[in-house]
Formats: C-alpha cells, sequence, structure tokens
C-alpha cells in the first residue's frame, strides 16, 4: 500500500519563467516477511523545476497545482527502495487590468444621453493564506487500544466559504483513516475511519460580507498521532491539517454606463472606446456521481472491505452547448481483508474514467472558468469474479466569469456651433429600418425621442415605441428600451 503527495514549497517567478520548488511525501505499508506484521515507512523527496512561459510579465499573478500523476516503489534488497515519481505541474497567471467607462454627465444640461445598466463583477481581493484545523478523535469503547501508528489518511471532503466583515467563515469536513497496532497478540492490527468536521475564522482585511469567494484549496499537511486521554490511556487520535487556500473575492454591483450623446441645439464632439467587463454567470458545485467496478486481483479470498480513497484529476476541460465538459479520472485505491495469515491485509487500485457535463447556460467560448474537483463519498463492495463496485460522488465547485465588449462613451465636448434648423426638414416621413430605434433616429435628426413620440401618439401605444426615458436627460436608458419595429412608419415633425 502506498501514497504520495506533491507539495509545492516555493514558487518563484522570473522573466518569462517560473521556479517551482516543493517536495514529495511518501508512504508506504509493508508486510514484513514471515511474520504476519505490517510496519510504515515515510519519508520525503525534494524536487525543483525550471518551467518556460512565454509572455509572463513581472507584475502577473502565478498560481500552480501540482499532482502526482504516477509513483512506482519497488525492493531494491531488504534495506533498500527504489522509488520514481512522475510529478505534473499546471501553470495559471493572470493580470489585472483597471477599466475605466463614464456613468455619468455633468455641466451639460441640454445633452441628450443614452445609458445602458449592466450587473457586472469586479475583483476586489485576491490573496493566498492558510486554515489550520485541529481537532481529537476518540477510540470507541470496547476496542483495543493504540499502540502505534500503521497508515494514516486524510482527505479533504467539502469546504465551505461565506465572506463576512474583515474575515472569512470556513466549513470543512475531512476523512479520517488510520490503521493502528493494538499491542495484543490475539487482536494485533485495528482500523479504524471517521468524518471530521471543523468550523473556523480566517482573518482578511478588506473582506465584505456582499463579497463572492472563489476559492481553491489545497491540503498542503497532515499530522496525525496518538495522544492518552483523561485515564492515560492510548484512545485519542490528535489531527492536525492545514490547507492552502488561494482567494479571489468578488464584488458585483449594478452599473450604469453611458454609450452615446448628442444634443439638438448643438454641435457635439463624442469619442468612444471598448470597455471589457466581466459579470458573474455561474456559481454552483455540480455533483457527479460514479459506479464502475474494477478488479481487486487477489489470488486469496477476500474477507472484508476495510476502507476505499481516491483523488480525482481533472485532465481536459472544453466549452459545449450544454456547458462545460469534464475529462479526466479518480484514481481509486481499495484496502481489504484477505484470507492470508502473513498478508492479512492487501491493497488494490484502479482508475475510474470521468466525463460529466457541468451545466451551464449561456456560457461562451470567451468566458472564463475555474473547476476545483473534491471527493465527496466513496464506498466499495466486493462483487462477484474477483471484483469490486466502487460507487463515488464528485463534487465540482465552479465559478463562471463571462467577458463583455461594451462601446461606451470616451469624451463628450461642445464644438462651440449651433446647429441650424434649416439644415434639416421640418417634416418627414421615415419608415423604420432593421436595427432603427428611437434613439438613433431621433439622434440623426437632431430631435428629441419626446418630440417622436408626442407625433406618433397611435403607434407608442403598442409595445413597438416601448422608450420610457426623456430625451434630455443625463439619465438615458438602455438601447433595448428603445425599440421599434422595421417597417413601422413614423412623421417626424421638428
Amino acid at each position: 500500500l502506498k501514497q504520495a503527495d506533491a507539495v509545492m514549497e516555493e514558487l518563484r517567478q522570473l522573466s518569462e519563467k517560473v521556479i517551482i520548488k516543493g517536495r514529495l511525501d511518501f508512504e508506504i505499508l509493508y508486510a514484513v516477511e514471515g511474520s504476519g506484521r505490517m510496519k510504515n515507512l515515510s519519508g520525503a523527496l525534494t524536487f525543483e523545476e525550471n518551467v518556460s512561459y512565454p509572455g509572463l510579465e513581472p507584475g502577473d499573478y502565478v498560481r500552480c497545482r501540482t499532482k502526482v500523476e504516477d509513483i512506482s516503489i519497488r525492493v531494491v534488497n531488504s534495506r533498500k527502495l527504489h522509488i520514481s515519481a512522475v510529478l505534473g505541474a499546471e501553470l495559471f497567471a493572470a493580470s489585472a487590468q483597471l477599466e475605466e467607462a463614464a456613468r455619468s454627465l455633468s455641466g451639460k444640461e441640454d445633452i441628450a444621453v443614452l445609458g445602458k445598466d449592466m450587473e457586472v463583477v469586479s475583483l476586489q481581493l485576491q490573496k493566498k493564506d492558510t486554515f489550520r484545523m485541529e481537532d481529537d478523535v476518540v477510540v470507541a469503547p470496547g476496542k483495543p487500544l493504540a499502540q502505534s501508528l500503521l497508515w494514516k489518511s486524510l482527505s479533504l471532503r467539502s469546504m465551505e466559504y461565506q465572506a463576512q466583515e474583515d474575515k472569512m467563515l470556513i466549513q470543512a469536513e475531512a476523512a479520517l483513516f488510520v490503521i493502528y497496532e493494538a499491542g495484543q497478540e490475539q487482536l494485533p492490527m485495528q482500523w479504524m475511519e471517521k468524518t471530521i468536521s471543523f468550523t473556523g475564522e480566517l482573518p482578511l482585511v478588506g473582506c465584505r460580507h456582499e463579497m463572492i469567494p472563489s476559492v481553491e484549496p489545497v491540503l498542503i499537511k497532515k499530522e496525525i498521532s496518538i495522544h492518552p486521554d483523561e485515564d492515560g490511556e492510548n484512545r485519542i487520535f490528535h489531527v492536525e491539517a492545514v490547507v492552502e487556500l488561494d482567494m479571489k473575492l468578488y464584488l458585483e454591483e449594478k452599473v450604469h454606463l453611458l454609450c452615446d450623446a448628442y444634443s439638438t441645439t448643438k454641435e457635439v464632439d463624442t469619442s468612444y472606446k471598448t470597455a471589457h467587463l466581466e459579470t458573474l454567470q455561474m456559481k454552483n458545485k455540480a455533483k457527479c456521481r460514479i459506479t464502475e467496478k474494477i478488479p481487486l486481483h487477489s489470488t486469496d479470498t477476500m474477507l472484508q472491505i476495510c476502507h476505499s480513497e481516491g483523488t480525482v484529476s481533472i485532465d481536459r476541460t472544453e466549452i459545449v452547448s450544454e456547458g462545460i465538459r469534464v475529462e479526466g479520472a479518480v484514481y481509486v485505491t481499495v484496502l481489504y481483508l484477505a484470507a492470508n495469515d502473513e498478508r492479512p491485509m492487501q491493497a488494490a487500485a484502479g482508475v475510474i474514467p470521468l466525463s460529466h457535463v457541468i451545466e451551464a447556460g449561456g456560457i461562451t467560448p470567451g468566458s472564463c472558468f475555474t473547476i476545483s474537483p473534491m471527493l465527496e463519498q466513496i464506498t466499495t463492495m466486493i462483487a462477484p469474479g474477483g471484483q469490486g463496485e466502487v460507487r463515488a460522488v464528485i463534487s465540482l465547485d465552479t465559478f463562471v466569469l463571462s467577458e463583455h465588449e461594451i462601446s461606451v462613451l470616451d469624451q463628450v465636448s461642445f464644438t462651440g456651433e449651433q446647429i441650424d434648423p434649416n439644415d434639416f426638414p421640418g417634416m418627414i416621413g421615415y419608415i423604420v429600418q432593421p436595427g432603427d430605434n428611437l434613439w438613433s433616429i431621433a439622434k440623426k435628426y437632431r430631435m428629441s425621442i419626446e418630440r417622436i413620440r408626442e407625433v406618433n401618439q397611435d403607434n407608442t401605444k403598442t409595445d413597438s415605441l416601448n422608450a420610457t426615458a426623456s430625451g434630455m436627460q443625463k439619465e438615458g436608458k438602455s438601447p433595448e428600451e428603445l425599440g421599434t419595429k422595421p417597417g413601422q412608419k413614423l412623421l417626424l415633425v421638428r
């Protein structure tokens, strides 16, 4: 039985290059030949890698995900092991961009303004921090006392976050599994598994309760030790864990953007620019349920399944019409008791394909998203033919932002020239063309929207002319509220 974790300790950013330093923590459980007893061996290997990242700039925010893609451990002799591993590293870089857009005009009383209301999100806080978890798990009465630990495993099952004033509330669940020696000849080896809940606060200056958190957790440290209880008996497993949190907090607010302006009395110079704004498309936890059989490859009779655990790896994501397609795998390890006195505890490993579509209506190829996978539940039952039936529930914590390009006003100024009414006909019959709205027609003929509606009162009783804004006010309406129907006949009178 083996397990390994890749822990990143340092990430150094250089010009178009990133240096990654860390360690590979490994642990193995092996049988002592001829004795039927199990022993534990653990250690750590360091690694350092230079990764080229073309286009990376000094001010960019860089994060890295590391994972153990493969590990091989073989016996060289009775005192030496050969360990080799393949580690994968995914690098992500982002840069913050300040976007300015006009939201109101002042000092221009005779200018008509066209506005657009949008719900936009902006990144308010971005920080890495650690959340410490600590708890005691007591051996149930009637079970043998713990003499020494043979195997220990701790894995996250769920993480929930809630933004508060200058702090983040965190609720977490983790699955604990231990194998221990009881020191009794008739009961030499015992095991226990339990789900532990943690609740705590993380100080976070600048955080507000209305902010929306997007957090990616990584378990970077886990320590499990045997402690005596009040009676001096070794019944307590003390659990300490550290979770690294890569946090982004967004603020969603409604903004009024100025898109266009004109005057009926004076010539106006306007310039425009394209604003890149983000909206929150989706924040949700998708659930994926998997049932699959894996071979246990046991030559001995299986007596009981002791424990199942696994890790989720996402290898590929793709935006499709229904949402986000996720492809990957669940790497499963199953521990079971076998009818073998020399090797009573045995293990089998398997890989289960993962394919799931996260529903995200309205997502576009330009959308930006993060997905944090977590194995919420996993169980294994003995199936016919030397197989194990694995049932798992995978949580896919998904956060999707959509980018919008909006043409907005950049500058507005009077040229000083008065508009000559003789330059425009006093009366004209106009047939609405595709793409027209009240705003474009009024601007073209330097008229107010109110005047068009006043003259065309019969038409404005229908939804085809649903403008409700005053044509000469600073707070304009969006183009969607200034609709007309192609082919509609309007009479324009100055």
